[in-house]
């Protein structure tokens, strides 16, 4: 293993942490304790306070059009869930539930008459108006016309009572107190106590005879109700919450789900959630952040040097690494806030499929490797490894992988229905199986017995990619282990005290970690700005993961320069002996939403060209 020697390089120097590339393969080299720091990281520090300062141009009408869009689309969720069949039927069970516990508890509310019988009381004024009804009932005595309130029973007064009780002995010892047991008081008691349970029950058995026991709309901010929904459905979330326990649906196993799926209607539900989540991020953090720290129509928000556990960086106040996927329905809207000041534009650059690259020239996996050196399509090849024998029934299969997997893609992209259908079968499992799901979950989430399942598995690991199981189970975890640490490169190294268990964070580090390409790219690009003049006219105003944001003079000799000197800078090689460049392009717009791709090798006039139909 070869020791890089350490060096210091004061930050007022002419060196950028770029000049460090290609850089040997982390495997093979080791570092000292400070060489990350002072070869690297304290040269970035001036580069994001640079960024942050010359903050993002944002349109704020664009923002009050994000708004209206917001609750447009928040409709159009609600209207698309109403809509779905499986919702629909989730819904009806729902109800059904819903009403059987209503019922339930109206039924629980009815009392007996029993629950009402009290003892008797003579100088109760409505003890002894019952009294008094049933006994002038019995004796045919007339009945005072005033009744009860609320009730039909006549109101005997006191002296009414003591008018009659001359000739009574009954009523003398009534009025008297000392008459508390009789018929007719057991009797009046009891009719008093049926009188009181039927006003009591009244009400809930009005509630069961018509029930008004209305569902709500499905709610999709509701943790519980996707609970229930995706427990209905047979789907388990692979995710649990630190607060109650229970299965947890976030918006990654959401997002693992619409991945993993076959089924169109539990794929439109999935967009449905990720809208919704979205919804709350756009106006919680976009347009709440766009309002409270634009200046002078300039967004300063605020970017954390390797934030993130992989070292990417972090962002927040707005955190634009929450910035929703491209199929959302607000990716668009948002985008469209930022804008090119009069005079200007803005450009934008990332590296192409970085992590895949990475992970070619990290692992040596040839299949891997001949996505890119052989132009595979990632997909059919994932294809050919699953489901070899359904492919044979459609298509001469040679055992000549890169020409097989050709063929194969050239006759679903002509319509092949059967082998796009194949194709499009292997994405779920692809998806599971490069986070690490096992047989069982392929076999649950393709609908196909365990046995084939385990095929896919051991295809996928043994057959497909071999070098990038190697890579993790021969490299990354027994290093981890041996040495409570991995290092990611150019002196980097992530921590842990159980390898096992954060296995997967440390395979996804060491290849996330190269993201800091483009925090060279950054730094080497300032330099270069600085050194031609360009630092008013050439501002970088963000970054999110691989992508690199701009604003520039509309210009086309200025454009040109940019394109000349940016793309060189990232294409360059980053490993020693890497096999799988890097490749990327340089877009141009009016805002965020519309980029032009400009070419490589664009010459002055075609840059003009395209500057001129920017609309």
């Amino acid at each position: 293993m070869t020791l890089i020697p350490m060096t210091h390089h004061p930050t007022y120097e002419h060196y950028s942490p770029w000049d460090q590339l290609p850089a040997p393969i982390p495997s093979e080299t080791s570092y000292y304790s400070r060489h990350f720091y002072e070869n690297t990281a304290k040269h970035l520090i001036r580069d994001f306070v640079r960024i942050m300062n010359n903050g993002l141009y944002i349109d704020l009408h664009k923002v009050e059009d994000l708004e209206r869009t917001l609750d447009e689309q928040l409709q159009s969720v609600t209207d698309r869930l109403a809509a779905n069949p499986l919702i629909s039927q989730f819904q009806a069970l729902q109800h059904t539930k819903l009403l059987e516990a209503y019922r339930e508890s109206q039924l629980s509310k009815i009392k007996p008459v029993e629950d009402f019988i009290r003892p008797f009381k003579p100088k109760d004024p409505i003890h002894r108006s019952y009294f008094m009804y049933l006994y002038a009932q019995s004796q045919g005595i007339a009945q005072p016309k005033d009744l009860l309130p609320g009730s039909t029973i006549p109101k005997w007064d006191a002296k009414l009572v003591k008018a009659l009780s001359a000739t009574r002995p009954l009523l003398q010892r009534f009025l008297a107190g000392t008459l508390t047991s009789h018929p007719l008081i057991t009797e009046a008691m009891h009719l008093l106590a049926t009188h009181k349970a039927d006003m009591h029950n009244r009400r809930y058995l009005d509630n069961l005879a018509s029930p008004k026991c209305d569902l709500p709309p499905f709610n999709p901010g509701s943790p519980q109700q996707k609970q229930l929904l995706f427990e209905w459905l047979g789907i388990e979330s692979e995710a649990t919450s630190k607060d109650t326990g229970l299965p947890s649906w976030d918006r990654d196993q959401i997002e693992r789900v619409y991945n993993e799926t076959l089924d169109e209607h539990v794929r439109d539900i999935c967009q449905c959630f990720i809208d919704h989540s979205f919804a709350a991020i756009v106006r919680n953090n976009f347009i709440a952040s766009f309002y409270r720290y634009t200046v002078d129509n300039r967004l300063h928000g605020q970017i954390k040097l390797f934030g993130a556990k992989s070292f990417r960086p972090t962002s927040n106040s707005p955190n634009m690494l929450n910035m929703p996927s491209t199929r959302s329905i607000f990716a668009k809207p948002i985008k469209r806030c930022f804008v090119a000041p009069p005079g200007r534009v803005v450009l934008t650059a990332d590296y192409s499929a970085l992590e895949d690259r990475v992970i070619c020239n990290l692992s040596g996996d040839e299949n891997k490797t001949r996505i890119f050196t052989d132009g595979l399509d990632g997909h059919c090849l994932n294809a050919y490894g699953y489901f070899p024998d359904q492919i044979a029934l459609h298509m001469t299969v040679t055992g000549n992988l890169v020409e097989d997997v050709k063929t194969f893609f050239e006759l679903q992209d002509k319509g092949h229905k059967e082998l796009k259908a194949i194709r499009n079968a292997g994405k779920p499992a692809t998806f599971g199986l490069s986070y690490g799901a096992y047989p069982p979950k392929v076999a649950n989430t393709l609908k196909i017995p365990l046995n084939e399942a385990e095929a896919i598995f051991n295809n996928y690991h043994n057959v497909l990619y071999p070098g990038i199981t190697n890579y993790r189970e021969n490299y990354v975890l027994p290093t981890a282990r041996d040495n409570n640490e991995l290092h990611l490169g150019l002196g980097c190294r992530i921590l842990t005290d159980n390898a096992d268990k954060d296995i997967r964070t440390l395979a996804n580090a060491s290849v996330q970690f190269w993201s800091i390409l483009m925090l060279l790219t950054i730094n080497k690009l300032h330099q270069a700005i600085d050194d031609a003049g360009y630092s008013d006219r050439i501002l970088v105003t963000n970054t999110i993961y691989d992508a690199l944001y701009l604003e520039a003079d509309a210009d086309p000799e200025l454009i040109h320069w940019l394109n000349q000197t940016l793309i060189p800078i990232m294409k360059a090689p980053y490993l020693v002996n890497e096999v799988v460049h890097n490749d990327c392009d340089l877009e141009v717009g009016l805002d965020w939403a519309s980029f032009v791709k400009i070419s490589n090798d664009a010459t002055l006039e075609d840059i003009t060209t395209i500057l001129s139909q920017l609309e």
